[in-house]
């Protein structure tokens, strides 16, 4: 099953400077909803990038994230039942990536959502961020358009089992999570219902069963990560039962990626390939495979051929611009190991279950046609993303995909482009 875009988006684009400064003004912030001056600001933001999108051919067309603080925000407080509760780092789910790297950077604790009543579905959290999204776009392309749900498990991975809620509100975590996934499920179609056609799941957390210092940490402390890892597939096939067939429902595996912070997990998906392929009955992967961290390609072997994967090649982690012939290497490699998984051709695993990516967000990208990776003529997406010099000098978050010097940059590069393409049609 192809993805529905050849060259996706998978995270949030920076922010533009008038935005950062309308939400650090007095009275607003990045931890609050932001006040009337803000959010004028930020309509103003989503329509400028919708438009450079629009005009540069780039799908999936986003709002870039420009309405959240976090990938997560603003979901949990559409819900009634939790509380931001401040845990300290050695709380946290012992051994987890997470807690560990908050250690390693001397950050005592953070906040965590934890139910301390029964959660309930009282609002959509992002339906009105959609509907803006979707007035700006001619009804024909709201199908081309993505917004991005966080995971039904995102909280509960924090904590220690029977720890991400009160005592009063749970009897138990498969309890917790089945309400968790009713809620995330109403809520995508509740987005279903009023014209979305593509879903993101986030899940930072699901790479962490794939990490050798957290498994042999488990082990050695007797903690049953199987089990776990059972529940949670248990939570998130329950969001995704007999969900409309023209809806498209991906899940993006982040490692944490941020500049000059911290990277959360490693290790290759060996451990859990087959589980997350087999047993989650999501349609298409977006998985980081733009550093060695992520090991080898061949747990893809274990890709089923309804699937697909969203190749994460680009990084944007580093200014040093990738070479074009190791990416349709990469891509062509992929394709080899998933042939040879599925008993095919790899020029139809080429065609059936792949799609590129930049791995992580936070910089404007230069764009390539699918066909500069995967050697086809033709592209489905229209384009995926190569940094832009001028964002990638200017490390700050000002650097905003709309900056206009860098969207200069990306213009001045439409002859090497053009050879590009040329070339792949040899």
């Amino acid at each position: 099953m192809a993805p529905p875009f050849r060259a996706d988006q998978v995270g949030s684009l920076l922010r533009p400077k008038e935005l950062l400064e309308a939400r650090s003004s007095p009275g607003s912030s990045w931890n609050t909803r932001p006040d009337a001056n803000a959010r004028e600001v930020e309509k103003e933001a989503i329509a400028d990038v919708v438009k450079q999108q629009l005009k540069r051919g780039i799908t999936p067309i986003t709002s870039g994230e420009y309405e959240r603080t976090i990938f997560y925000g603003s979901f949990f407080d559409a819900m009634s039942g939790f509380k931001d509760v401040y845990v300290e780092s050695l709380n946290h789910r012992p051994g987890l990536p997470t807690a560990r790297q908050l250690h390693d950077m001397g950050i005592t604790g953070k906040n965590v959502c934890i139910a301390k009543q029964k959660i309930k579905y009282e609002r959509s959290a992002y339906l009105d961020d959609w509907l803006y999204l979707r007035s700006l776009l001619p009804p024909d392309r709201w199908k081309d358009a993505k917004m991005t749900i966080p995971s039904p498990t995102w909280n509960h991975m924090q904590m220690p089992d029977g720890q991400a809620f009160s005592a009063g509100a749970y009897s138990s975590d498969a309890e917790y999570l089945s309400d968790m996934s009713a809620a995330v499920r109403r809520e995508i179609l509740t987005l279903y219902d009023h014209g979305l056609r593509v879903v993101q799941i986030d899940d930072p957390m699901l790479p962490s069963f794939a990490d050798e210092e957290f498994q042999q940490f488990s082990r050695t402390n007797g903690y049953d990560l199987d089990a776990l890892l059972d529940r949670y597939v248990k939570a998130h096939n329950e969001v995704l039962r007999d969900l409309p067939p023209d809806l498209h429902v991906g899940l993006h595996m982040c490692r944490g990626n941020f500049p000059h912070a911290a990277k959360l997990s490693s290790s290759s998906y060996e451990a859990v390939a087959v589980t997350l392929f087999k047993k989650l009955d999501y349609q298409y992967y977006c998985l980081e495979y733009d550093s060695p961290r992520a090991g080898s390609l061949a747990p893809l072997r274990h890709l089923p051929p309804n699937k697909a994967v969203v190749l994460g090649v680009v990084s944007t982690m580093t200014g040093k611009l990738e070479d074009l012939d190791e990416l349709k290497g990469k891509v062509h490699e992929a394709a080899r190991v998933i042939a040879e998984g599925q008993k095919r051709i790899p020029e139809e695993a080429l065609r059936d279950c792949l799609a590129v990516s930049p791995q992580v967000w936070q910089r404007l990208l230069f764009l390539l046609p699918f066909s500069a990776f995967c050697g086809t003529r033709k592209s489905r997406g229209a384009a995926t993303r190569r940094r832009c010099a001028g964002c990638i000098e200017d490390g700050s978050r000002a650097a905003a995909f709309t900056n206009r010097s860098c969207l200069a940059s990306a213009d001045s590069r439409a002859t090497r482009a053009a050879r590009v393409s040329a070339w792949t049609r040899k």
